[in-house]
């Protein structure tokens, strides 16, 4: 079981987002494999929302099964510019249940410990779905009851899939998103540029 600083941690992380779309639900557990997964290239591109703050999602392919996600945080000033707060970058894969499709986000700092590092692995999950230029996400609630000792992903899956009716699963609001445009990518090299330089 993950020690309870490392729940915090990764409970922080996801709820200030640094987690794709908001999320919520830091697991110890992945829901899938990612080796047996398909990188879906509709998930492809940059996703903005706000919550008090602006938060885009750059995703991109690593490779046939899984994605690179870059998560950019900050204020928007009053030029229209973002002043950086918080970046934080997933090994992200997709897995169906039930019909329903869902993205599990590991940081890419737990994705392979060396020199002894005794970091634990602990995972974003959310049901997720596109609607033309819309991705909405809904997070996996930790603190439903069967999900507090899931042990592998095995019992994960079966949790879900039994469980996927109940709106208990799930955190009480989703996180909606909008696909950058045409025109808003070409400031993409910008924006990238400010997080590359921020302190």
């Amino acid at each position: 079981m993950i020690a309870r600083s490392y729940w915090r941690r990764g409970m922080m992380v996801a709820v200030t987002l640094s987690g794709l779309l908001g999320l919520a639900a830091c697991l110890p557990v992945p829901l899938g494999d990612p080796a047996k997964s398909k990188a879906d290239s509709r998930f492809a591109g940059v996703w903005e929302w706000r919550d008090g703050r602006i938060h885009r999602a750059i995703i991109r392919p690593w490779d046939e099964h899984t994605f690179v996600v870059d998560v950019l945080s900050g204020d928007l000033a009053e030029d229209g510019s973002t002043k950086p707060r918080a970046r934080d970058i997933y090994k992200g894969w997709l897995t169906d249940v039930k019909g329903q499709t869902f993205m599990t986000l590991q940081p890419v700092e737990t994705t392979g410990m060396v020199n002894g590092d005794a970091r634990r692995s602990y995972y974003l999950t959310a049901g997720v779905k596109i609607d033309g230029p819309t991705l909405t996400a809904m997070a996996l609630d930790p603190e439903f009851k069967k999900l507090k000792d899931v042990p592998d992903r095995d019992a994960l899956e079966r949790i879900v899939s039994e469980n996927i009716e109940d709106p208990k699963l799930f955190s009480a609001a989703p996180i909606v998103a909008t696909r950058w445009s045409v025109d808003q990518m070409k400031g993409l090299d910008k924006l990238q540029d400010a997080f590359r330089e921020w302190k």
